[in-house]
């Protein structure tokens, strides 16, 4: 009661409410993620497995350049994470990914080696495409990651005689310079580049 002697009403309690996932759900997502660590641990195992046997005897196949350079990628991508970049480019990612290579038997591997064999991969279905055309006896021959890589840009070289990739390769390069180059101009300026770059995909989408 109060001073007056009424009755106080009872004032309802209302708890706080947690959005928390289930059970269930919680299960699911540690069983998802142990499946995930399991894979990258086996195909990382495979890839040096495939790695050491191709440096011991100098025997080298298309899938076990594959089996390699789906390890690499696993790297590749920890050391696109590592240094919070959404490219592989860069002093920072080129030294995490050596990094992990390091931690991971792939540390004798040279640049070079490493560059075309996650290309080969990256470009895996195109390749083996390629391949399959290819008379078995030449398949044969083309037994190293470099000289396979260079002789399929050579079968894909577009109208000016510069490889697909390395045209793509190069359209990404210029494009990271002009998002930075536009990045330091006046807001107008910035408006007028990107009305330019909207008209340009216009005129490309009548073009088709």
């Amino acid at each position: 009661m109060n001073v007056f002697a009424e009755e106080i009403p009872d004032k309802p309690v209302t708890l706080p409410q947690f959005n928390l996932p289930s059970v269930e759900d919680a299960d699911a997502e540690e069983t998802r993620a142990m499946a995930e660590r399991f894979f990258k641990h086996r195909a990382i195992r495979a890839g040096v497995e495939a790695w050491q046997q191709a440096a011991a005897d100098k025997c080298h196949s298309f899938a076990a350049y594959v089996l390699i350079g789906n390890a690499l990628l696993i790297g590749r991508d920890h050391a696109m994470k590592v240094v919070g970049v959404n490219i592989p480019h860069g002093r920072r990612y080129s030294a995490a990914f050596r990094a992990w290579m390091k931690g991971y038997g792939f540390g004798d591997m040279p640049d070079t080696t490493r560059k075309h064999i996650v290309m080969l991969v990256d470009n895996a279905a195109a390749i083996e495409a390629w391949r399959a055309a290819l008379p078995q006896r030449e398949r044969d021959r083309i037994g190293n990651a470099q000289h396979m890589v260079r002789r399929w840009q050579a079968s894909v070289r577009t109208d000016h005689g510069k490889p697909l990739t390395f045209v793509k390769r190069d359209a990404l390069v210029a494009w990271k310079k002009f998002l930075s180059s536009v990045s330091l101009l006046p807001p107008a300026d910035q408006a007028a580049m990107w009305s330019m770059v909207h008209q340009t995909n216009r005129t490309i989408a009548d073009a088709a």
